[in-house]
């Protein structure tokens, strides 16, 4: 799989996808970055300019099949998102967007994230892409919970990044067990929550007002697998008592600690 990071959150993303070897990661921002597969962009005074002076990158977007596209939408060189995108459009793209704090926001930027915000939910509702995976910042942080301002940011990653990478991971192997169906193409504004596999509490790095639909996928270490007999039915109710449209698959890991993730699924656009 392909990742492409844009600006100074994308590409700090980007970066954190890397460590696994199952995606091929470009990186696109205004200042310099170590590594290959990076494209310096001229700085600009304003948003109009980075989309109005927009390079050919079909050289360095040597790319095909699938494409996660990561962005900050605060950031005006997300304004230049749509004529990257222009020039991989034969890839299935999905958006992973990351939303800042209004408050903590100057007037331009909060201008530039609420155009960014929409236009991407819009494109995805009508197909151009295959879905918007939306990050609200805050939210994230309050799924960590106490973070000092040195590791903020790297922390915020660090939990994001694997959300995406096991659902990809598991949406591209079999269930042990489990009653996915095709998610509804409608249903394309989508967000990642953590559940307690004990407990059944989720937290979800977005706050999504509705949800038509959520696939929770459970990472369930062998050992559990063959020795928990109480398993089986603590997942089935905690599915059960999440929403109508819910469903599971169970995935076997070699990791000790059993996790769970969700993808939450809506059709209609969120609001900021």
């Amino acid at each position: 799989m392909n990742v492409i990071g844009l600006g100074n959150c994308g590409c700090n993303i980007a970066e954190q996808f890397a460590k696994y070897p199952q995606y091929n990661v470009f990186r696109i921002d205004t200042e310099p970055r170590e590594g290959d597969k990076f494209y310096l962009l001229p700085e600009k005074n304003h948003p109009e300019q980075y989309e109005a002076e927009c390079p050919d990158l079909t050289d360095f977007l040597n790319c095909s099949g699938n494409v996660t596209f990561v962005v900050g939408g605060s950031g005006f060189v997300s304004a230049c998102s749509l004529r990257i995108l222009e020039q991989i459009k034969h890839c299935k793209i999905s958006i992973l967007y990351v939303k800042t704090d209004q408050e903590l926001l100057g007037e331009s930027q909060k201008l530039q994230q609420r155009a960014t915000f929409h236009i991407f939910q819009e494109y995805a509702r009508s197909g151009v892409f295959e879905q918007v995976i939306l990050v609200d910042n805050t939210a994230a942080a309050d799924m960590i919970g106490e973070l000092s301002i040195a590791e903020y940011y790297q922390s915020l990653n660090l939990t994001i990044v694997p959300m995406v990478h096991f659902v990809n991971v598991f949406n591209n192997s079999k269930a042990v067990m489990g009653t996915f169906g095709p998610l509804a193409d409608v249903s394309r504004i989508r967000t990642l929550g953590m559940v307690n596999v004990e407990t059944g509490e989720e937290k979800t790095i977005f706050p999504l007002d509705t949800r038509n639909e959520t696939r929770y996928y459970y990472a369930i270490s062998s050992k559990s697998l063959k020795e928990d007999g109480k398993l089986h039915n603590k997942i089935r109710r905690q599915v059960k008592s999440k929403h109508e449209k819910s469903s599971f698959g169970i995935f076997e890991t070699t990791y000790e600690n059993n996790f769970c993730y969700s993808l939450v699924c809506s059709r209609e656009i969120a609001k900021l």
